[in-house]
């Protein structure tokens, strides 16, 4: 079984047997490619996620704890702001939860995304419905993101602080068997990069089949201006770094949005962006220093004012512009049933990016924007 599986992924990924071989056992920084699991351990937990379960039999303490949570859950997603913040302070308390300062960069990302709808420019070229559509449906990504990932990190905080093994209730909480199994090796091996990884994946199938999947999706703009706007990388993903301002900006273009395997690879190159040795440190002081608004101000004072001024561009705060939602979202089908053993291939590798400086880049977009709007 094993040995078919290794053939059988050589030839999906396009290489003979030797080349992955080597590939794997080849110094990492020569290709800047570092293993993550081998076959055989991805082999044996998609077996396992493959297979039936029996019942879990939940106890008067299991039902507390799990209402304990769901009332932290529904704390922390109330918007991009409290989503962001609970993040970060999950992180403060376990640094080794890499993915949930990763989570709180991406969400500060995703709230500048949010206020960007009401800025000088996109604000005159989209309608008022049109607007609010793409906020909703920015914020339902995120949402869900936060429903199904936090209960498993709480869960995780409640282990190190009892000792007690409760991953059972992520049944409970509607978490994909996948992550089931993933934690109860990481509870086993400590392996920080498999497990961010394996969350990437799982937050980025759960939005491809909870909502960018759905027969009802209606972002309010035609699509071909939320491709086009993807394929000019009008977005990016944003990490300040550096020990003072204006901050230099680490990160990654954001393109093929549409596309589950491609924004997977881009959460794990962002990951290695973000824990660099360049840019880690003074990265997670200026989370600490600046707590999340929405504005791009946060980041760059001298560009951006949450406030509208001649010399700046706008980018309000995100409670400025945007209300409370709430979502009444029912739980979808495990987005893990069904798949073929190639949705493992992820946790094979990560590598490092090359270029991911964004700071000329940025500068140079301000820089034409400032002049637009003088003109």
């Amino acid at each position: 079984m094993k040995n078919i599986f290794f053939f059988e992924r050589c030839d999906y990924l396009g290489y003979s047997p030797f080349q992955v071989i080597s590939n794997l056992f080849k110094p990492a920084k020569r290709k800047n490619i570092s293993p993550l699991l081998d076959v055989q351990t991805i082999d044996r937990l998609y077996d396992e996620m493959k297979q039936e379960g029996v019942p879990d039999v939940y106890f008067p303490e299991d039902q507390a704890l799990f209402e304990e949570m769901i009332i932290k859950v529904k704390k922390g997603n109330v918007n991009n702001l409290t989503r962001t913040s609970s993040y970060l302070d999950l992180f403060k308390k376990h640094p080794e939860l890499h993915w949930s300062f990763l989570a709180h960069m991406v969400s500060r990302n995703a709230g500048y995304h949010m206020t960007d709808i009401q800025n000088d420019l996109l604000s005159h070229v989209m309608s008022d419905n049109e607007q609010q559509s793409l906020f909703k449906f920015l914020e339902r990504c995120n949402a869900a993101i936060f429903e199904d990932a936090y209960p498993q990190l709480l869960l995780y905080e409640n282990w190190k602080l009892t000792g007690r093994l409760s991953f059972h209730l992520l049944k409970k909480f509607n978490v994909s068997v996948f992550m089931r199994k993933i934690w109860a090796d990481y509870l086993k091996t400590g392996d920080h990069p498999v497990l961010t990884t394996a969350l990437i994946m799982n937050e980025q199938h759960l939005i491809q089949n909870k909502t960018l999947s759905s027969p009802n999706l209606n972002m309010g703009i035609e699509k071909w201006k939320f491709f086009l706007q993807d394929r000019l990388e009008f977005t990016s993903i944003l990490f300040p770094y550096g020990t003072q301002s204006p901050y230099s900006l680490a990160g990654l273009s954001v393109s093929h949005f549409e596309k589950v395997d491609s924004r997977i690879q881009l959460g794990k190159k962002l990951y290695r962006v973000l824990f660099h040795p360049m840019v880690h440190p003074t990265a997670f002081s200026f989370s600490l220093h600046h707590p999340h608004t929405g504005s791009r101000e946060d980041y760059w004072p001298h560009i951006y004012s949450s406030v509208k001024k001649d010399k700046h561009l706008f980018s309000p705060e995100l409670g400025e512009v945007w209300e409370n939602i709430y979502y009444d979202d029912p739980s979808s089908t495990d987005w893990f049933r069904g798949q073929p053993i190639e949705v493992m291939s992820p946790l094979l590798t990560i590598s490092d990016p090359h270029h991911f400086s964004m700071t000329r880049k940025w500068k140079a977009r301000t820089t034409i924007l400032l002049n637009l709007k003088r003109d």
